[in-house]
Order: C-alpha cells, then structure tokens, then sequence
C-alpha cells in the first residue's frame, strides 16, 4: 500500500512541475479584483510567445475584473534585463467595482539598442493596491527589424557661419536592422534657403555605425537669423526614410585676407588603398610677414602645420589623401590668416580601383617568398 502512495505523490509531483512550466506564473494576492486576460499588439499573451520589434510601441492591452470590495489600483507592464534600466509604464489610479470588467492600455517603448542575444524577455504585468496586488508573467520575443537605419549625431563644421560661407555637415549612421544595407543616400538641406547637396555611404553593415562623407553647402550672401538643417537618409533601395534635424544660425558678415594668391596643385591619380600628396602654394603680397592655415577635409586628409610667410614672399603647405573606395568624391581646401579667410575650394575628385596588376605583382611576391621558405625548411631538413 505505502508502495502505491509512493507512486501516487510521484505522479502528482510530475502533473505540478508541468502546470508550473506549461501557465504563466500567477500572484492571486486580492480577492477584490483579477487579471482576466493580456493582449500585446493584439495577440492573445498567454499561451503563446509574442514577437515585438526593437524601436516600436508595444501596446499591452489589460483586462481587470472586480471581485469584491470597491478598491483604487493601478497597472504597471514593464520589462527587466536593459542595461540603462527598466522599461516600463504604469496607469493612473482607477476604481474596480465588483461584477464590473475593465480594460487599460499602457504601451512600452522598446529601445534600439536592446541586447537581442537572447530573444526572450520576460513581460510582467501587475495590477496592485496599497496591500494587495494580482501579478503575471509572460515571454515576449524581442528581434531587430529587417531594415532599421538611424541617425546617431548630426556634426556641424559650426553652429554660427556667415553668409557666403560654406558649411559642412557630417552624419553619422547605424544600421539597427539585421540586414545589411547598401548605397545609403545622405541628404543635406536648409529648406528655407532651398540649398542641398547629398552624400553616400556604400556599404553600412548590420550592427556597424559609419560616417557619411561631409556634405557642403554654401550659405546664401542674403542669409540672416536661425535655420533647420534636414538630414534626410534614404535606404533599403530607397523604400525606407529616416530623418534627422539640426539647426545653424547665419549671422555678421565674413572677413576676408585678399593680400594673398593661393595655387592648389591638381587633385589627380588618387587610387583605392595608396596616398598620394598634393601641394598648396600661398603668395604673401602684402607689405607685412603673415601666418596661414590650412584646413583639408575629406579622403582621410593629413596636412601641414600652420607656416609664416615673409612679406613678397611664398610659402608651400602639404596634404595626403588616402581613399578607402572608388567613385566620384569631394575634398574641401580652405586657407585663413589671423585677418580672416583667404580661400575656400570644394574640389570634385574621382578614385579608382587598385590596379590589377599591382594586385598581380603582391601575390606574386608572396608566392616567391612562400616558396623560399619552404625551400629553406627543406634544405634544413
């Protein structure tokens, strides 16, 4: 007999242990009110695993029911396991009568940048008074969208320029989507003073941050006061659009060194993977020595330190440009002095691809000093 009440609690063991796993855990704390049912985006909660996209609004849709004394509660949905803490939301305060059948909506914003190593979250839903509270607990599959571009900052070369300035505008973006994106267009533009210009990213992987390429524009001579700068990125072969906003203010008028000739050497010959170096000759024709700048932007430019010319007299700076890929580019040149700004240039260039015979002559040489040292092992042998 002992023996068959032995088996009896085994079995009554086994039938809990799989209740326990096979429901949703459930705190039944009050008897004035219950948790009737859970929604997420319209899906039915229990019984089932949820998907929900990072960077969207999960509504959680609550059904309460009043089971006895009139009680206050609210409801709280919020999610653990973000590293900058919880997600979460909770209702006003509300009155449950008995017989009476309530439903409450709260939504939870889920960020970009939640670690989807492991796609479950668990979703705690509660509904509580000052004592008592009624809690459950449901999984939720949390995964990156197919196509999630964003705008991480907005780079200003400055917030205040002058008119007849140029200005330039670098973007940096990260792909929050699982799929790699390619040829990502970047668009510049003050819509009030109907300027733009556009750069391009070709290639932004999942996962990866990158930065467009600067976007110049050149300010109007009649621009005054604050304007919105739009950054517009197009992406997944155009189909999706995201935007990003900053503002610059265009104000007094610039200064200008006219006592000087600049000569910029020809950007030409620039291929992918190689540096090349370029000149820039300033001719001081004033009656006083005077100090230059020089500024290079673009093609992961390297330039000289600043050089004081002597009066009638000429002096060189230098500048390397290393491209990392083929195409159509631009590189910004701009010269200034302590009495303002000599010259700016905006310098259409085109890269192009290593050669194939440079390529040829690499992998010949490591096949010669491979089969070297093989010779050398051999003859040691």
């Amino acid at each position: 007999m002992w023996r068959e009440e032995a088996e009896m609690k085994k079995i009554l063991f086994v039938l809990t242990f799989v209740f326990i796993l096979a429901f949703p855990f459930v705190s039944a704390d009050s008897s004035d009110y219950e948790m009737t049912a859970v929604y997420v985006n319209g899906i039915q909660a229990e019984g089932s695993t949820v998907q929900v996209e990072l960077g969207t609004n999960a509504q959680i849709q609550i059904y309460v029911q009043g089971t006895g004394e009139t009680t206050d509660v609210r409801v709280r949905a919020w999610l653990g396991g973000y590293e900058y803490g919880d997600i979460e939301e909770t209702t006003e305060v509300f009155k449950v009568e008995d017989g009476v059948s309530y439903k409450e909506f709260l939504y939870l914003t889920i960020p970009d940048d939640l670690d989807v190593s492991s796609n479950e979250y668990t979703l705690h839903v509660e509904i509580y008074d000052g004592e008592d509270k009624e809690s459950q607990e449901y999984t939720l599959y949390l995964e990156q969208e197919r196509h999630e571009v964003s705008v991480e900052d907005i780079l200003l070369s400055s917030t205040t320029v002058a008119p007849g300035d140029y200005f330039g505008v670098k973007v940096r973006l990260e792909n929050q989507g699982y799929k790699d994106e390619e040829d990502v267009k970047v668009t510049v533009s003050i819509p009030e003073l109907g300027i733009s210009n556009r750069v391009y990213v070709d290639e932004l992987l999942s996962g990866d941050q990158a930065d467009a390429s600067t976007a110049y524009l050149v300010i109007p001579s009649d621009a005054a006061g604050a304007y919105e700068v739009l950054v517009t990125v197009a992406y997944n072969n155009g189909y999706s659009e995201v935007t990003g906003t900053s503002y610059i203010r265009v104000e007094g008028e610039q200064v200008y060194d006219e006592n000087t000739f600049v000569s910029v050497s020809s950007i030409t010959g620039l291929t992918v993977g190689e540096t090349s170096t370029y000149k820039v000759q300033v001719t001081n024709l004033a009656d006083s020595a005077k100090t230059f700048y020089l500024t290079v932007d673009g093609l992961n430019a390297e330039y000289s330190s600043p050089i004081t010319v002597p009066a009638q007299s000429s002096g060189q700076f230098e500048f390397t440009l290393s491209p990392e890929s083929a195409g159509s580019d631009s590189v910004f040149v701009e010269i200034t002095t302590d009495e303002g700004l000599v010259t700016q240039k905006l310098l259409s260039v085109d890269v192009a691809e290593q050669s194939a015979s440079w390529v040829l002559l690499v992998s010949v040489l490591l096949a010669v000093l491979v089969g070297l040292g093989v010779l050398f092992y051999l003859r040691k042998l």
